[in-house]
């Protein structure tokens, strides 16, 4: 997916597809690691319901563990 980023006054934003289904009212924690921003939800419960993490350890790709390595 791609989107880009605009000007409204003296801000910048970016619509965020329809596809990742944010919600008005979500909150995420922004990072940057060069020029690539990183968009990480701020759910509190993001681990309350161990099902939705079955499985997850064995479908990390090379490419992300490239990522958790990067520093801040």
């Amino acid at each position: 997916m791609k989107t880009t980023v605009q000007k409204i006054g003296h801000s910048l934003w970016v619509i965020i597809p329809r596809e990742l289904k944010a919600k008005v009212g979500d909150k995420y924690k922004v990072t940057k690691i060069g020029d690539t921003l990183i968009m990480t939800s701020q759910r509190e419960d993001l681990f309350r319901n161990e099902a939705d993490w079955t499985g997850f350890r064995n479908s990390i790709s090379k490419e992300d563990h490239e990522w958790d390595e990067a520093e801040d």
